[in-house]
């Protein structure tokens, strides 16, 4: 079945703060797309989710944007070709641009920015009656979406306990913290998941309490 985008909003979760100014480009980008979809018979909705990270720079371009969404869009069936696709790349540029532009004029600066692009998607043939319900429809599951932490749901605290190792940093891991993207240090006690990927203790501990996938390779924890 093919469906069309008829609801869309992007907007800040989270700033990573930083204490000097650093080039735009380095700036990290955490966007998660949330899609909701409608059939005819049934309004409300149901969601799939998808996290992808890259850098601020890369929003200063559509076609650049869209070529690094366009995997994850096409494993939830987003219809690409609309005319609304197009609002949902400039909705998600404004976003994080605006963001940054709008700390810099204030003095502040940030490693990195999480974000979160909502769309709603119903099939292409709809009559104007069911259009309306649709919209009302979308205004209330929204609210419930948000007040249930954008359907996200935290990893079973045993799960945590049990699976996510402490391990020391060895040279070969050194890297970034796909949580904070500050620096893992060699020699540093770090929680490592299942997926083998490596975090600082803290930043995966609060990150879980969140959402049971991984940050970085979605490897999905245990829930309640």
């Amino acid at each position: 079945m093919a469906f069309k985008i008829v609801w869309q909003n992007s907007h800040l979760v989270q700033i990573t703060p930083h204490h000097h100014q650093i080039p735009p480009g380095s700036i990290q980008i955490v966007l998660t797309v949330n899609v909701g979809y409608i059939t005819a018979a049934n309004a409300n909705p149901f969601f799939s989710q998808r996290t992808l990270c890259f850098r601020l720079n890369l929003l200063q371009s559509p076609r650049l944007l869209h070529q690094v969404l366009a995997p994850k869009l096409e494993e939830l069936r987003v219809d690409m070709s609309s005319d609304e696709y197009e609002g949902v790349l400039q909705d998600i540029m404004q976003c994080g641009i605006g963001t940054v532009c709008r700390m810099r004029d204030q003095g502040h600066y940030c490693r990195a920015l999480q974000l979160h692009s909502d769309l709603y998607e119903a099939p292409m043939a709809m009559t104007t009656n069911q259009e309306t319900s649709m919209t009302r429809a979308l205004a209330e599951s929204r609210r419930e979406f948000e007040n249930n932490n954008y359907g996200m749901v935290g990893a079973a605290e045993s799960s945590v306990k049990n699976m996510v190792k402490r391990v020391k940093v060895e040279d070969g891991e050194k890297g970034d913290c796909m949580v904070c993207l500050e620096e893992l240090r060699v020699g540093f006690e770090a929680s490592q998941m299942p997926c083998s990927h490596v975090f600082h203790v803290g930043c995966i501990e609060r990150w879980l309490k969140q959402s049971h996938y991984s940050p970085i390779c979605r490897f999905e924890m245990p829930t309640d």
